[in-house]
């Protein structure tokens, strides 16, 4: 068996590891002996530097006497010590928030964060600070705004009046903290004010919580724990504490390791576990007279100990991750975390609130119709020599407010069901029949780049068009957007070479195998796929050699006219770790 892990033993590298404790279980922490013997369960498996302890969820109150015996047992181990609060009247499914028109319901807010912050000199707020409420009084108070724009007004008074106010009164030393959960694409129609509320609060976090594609109701792809971790980075730099995991709902135990992972990719400050009950869960086993018994082991502490302790082996060989610049204003949506998508064609992403004015070339989802200038924006980059890639959802979106003053093309709403892709050279097929929008163009005008093929026809998968100095593409987006993983590899290699066109390393190979690239020449491949993969790493700097961190082994190149191709296989669902030879 193996022995406890100091707390202190620090084996994990360049980041934390916090262990989130909702009520429920600080509650059951009134017992010492229940907490003593879990904690040293969870230490065989963890190193933790860092615990927050929740005062409130779910009209459950912690007594302060069990709030102070349980934050003195963890600082008498060495371990830091928070505070968190979770802003949900009930739990459960459908949970309900409070309601900020309510004055009993403020006022109980403001009594619970004076509680809180008397207890702890940081703060958390769980991803529930949000409001969905549609009472009489919400009715009322909204009048004839958007649900959108009342919402977003109501979160936003309440975040300096219900919380950060009556924090800093009751502790002006407190750090109070908005962890954002991973529906980014949702916020403002819940009331998370981005723009507003990242600027109020001393520190922002990080729901990378992406559990399975397919089975549970948010469907988001793995990339998007990476992808959300960088987008929340950018808008709030240096600012965003870090990312929060939890282990429900896979369809397999690897899927919990690969939400870790992919969050550390993204370099945070600290990584969140949650939570201690889901930690301690037990396995049941064989006993010895053949019934099921309880063995005091945890179904997922070994597992995010190995992740954890893989990760921090390479982490501090990782330069800043760098990604093809992605506009995404505040408050918008579009094409649902379409950009995660495209991660997961093996093209790196870094979403960013702000337009990158400086980036050579610049992706845009539809997303970015919720910038009124955004026609504005893409003239001015491409007449300044550079380049832009749309959506067909950003297209559609545009046509009518002045798009065709720089391109002549139409989302015709109409369809087309292809197999076969060409790019005028070979004909390529896919894996499965894929339903994409018709891309309507005036012949000469613009080109297409790779055409997918109707019966007797065929229509842009990716189109470019000339303006300026510069030149705009257009990606079509099919109906299902996982369908991009069907696209065949040389289709994706025309997406890749003219996304990637300032980055110094790209694949070769099918979808869902994702590319993390750093600023020091290091880059991760993770296959997400269910069989082994062959590809093919281009370097276009001409380096000789890559060298396997994990293996420490030098992997030899071939040069060819784009640069240099390596050959490597990767394991079903797994990654390896790279860095370039000069």
């Amino acid at each position: 068996m193996n022995e406890p892990v100091s707390p202190n033993e620090n084996r994990y590298g360049p980041f934390d590891v916090a262990l989130y404790c909702p009520a429920r279980d600080v509650r059951q922490m009134a017992d010492l002996d229940w907490l003593e013997a879990n904690w040293d369960m969870l230490c065989r498996y963890l190193r933790i530097d860092k615990v927050y302890l929740e005062t409130f969820r779910s009209s459950m109150m912690v007594d302060r006497e069990t709030m102070l015996k349980a934050k003195q047992f963890f600082e008498d181990r060495g371990v830091k010590v928070s505070g968190g609060i979770t802003t949900t009247v009930h739990g459960g499914f459908p949970f309900r928030t409070f309601c900020y028109t309510d004055e009993e319901q403020r006022q109980k807010m403001v009594e619970i964060v004076r509680y809180t912050a008397e207890l702890f000199d940081e703060i958390i707020l769980d991803d529930f600070f949000f409001t969905t409420c549609k009472c009489s009084s919400c009715i009322r108070a909204r009048g004839e705004m958007s649900w959108s724009a009342f919402r977003l007004d109501l979160m936003a008074e309440v975040s300096q009046n219900l919380v950060l106010k009556p924090a800093r009164e009751t502790n002006p030393a407190v750090n109070v903290i908005i962890k954002y959960p991973n529906w980014y694409e949702h916020y403002a129609y819940s009331g998370y004010n981005l723009e507003v509320e990242s600027q109020v609060f001393d520190m922002i976090y990080t729901g990378t919580e992406t559990r399975d594609a397919e089975y549970t109701h948010q469907h988001l792809q793995a990339y998007h724990g990476y992808s959300i971790m960088r987008y929340l980075e950018n808008v709030k730099p240096g600012k965003n504490g870090g990312g929060w995991i939890d282990p429900f709902m896979p369809r397999h135990l690897s899927r919990y390791g690969e939400q870790i992972a992919l969050t550390l990719f993204a370099k945070p400050r600290e990584v969140m576990l949650f939570c201690f009950g889901a930690l301690i869960q037990p396995i049941l086993g064989p006993a010895s007279d053949g019934d099921d018994a309880t063995i005091p082991a945890s179904m997922v502490a070994p597992v995010a100990g190995d992740v954890l302790a893989r990760a921090g082996a390479f982490l501090d060989h990782l330069g800043e991750p760098v990604g093809v610049q992605s506009y995404k204003p505040y408050h918008s949506s579009g094409e649902d975390y379409v950009h995660s998508y495209i991660g997961m064609l093996g093209v790196p992403v870094e979403l960013t609130p702000e337009f990158p004015e400086d980036a050579r070339i610049v992706l845009l989802a539809e997303s970015a119709k919720f910038d009124p200038a955004i026609v504005a924006r893409i003239d001015r980059h491409l007449q300044e020599g550079k380049d832009v890639m749309i959506t067909s959802g950003l297209l559609r979106a545009l046509q009518g407010k002045g798009i065709e003053d720089i391109v002549e093309l139409e989302c015709s709403g109409k369809k087309v069901l292809a197999e076969r892709f060409s790019d005028f050279v070979d004909t390529y097929h896919a894996t499965r029949p894929i339903l994409l929008p018709q891309i309507a163009y005036a012949t000469n005008d613009s080109w297409e780049v790779v055409t997918a093929l109707g019966q007797g026809s065929g229509y842009p998968l990716l189109h470019r068009a000339e303006y300026g100095k510069g030149m705009l593409y257009v990606l079509t987006i099919p109906d299902n957007m996982g369908d991009l993983y069907a696209l065949p590899p040389q289709a994706l290699a025309h997406i890749r070479r003219v996304l990637m066109q300032d980055i110094h390393v790209r694949l070769e190979g099918p979808g869902e195998v994702c590319l993390f690239v750093y600023d020091n020449g290091a880059f991760i491949v993770h296959s997400f796929l269910p069989h082994t993969v062959q590809l093919d790493i281009v370097l276009s700097d001409g380096s000789g050699a890559l060298l396997d961190l994990a293996s420490g082994q030098a992997i030899q190149g071939t040069s060819r006219e784009d640069g240099t191709s390596f050959r490597v296989h990767l394991w079903p669902r797994s990654y390896r770790v790279f860095r370039r030879q000069q």
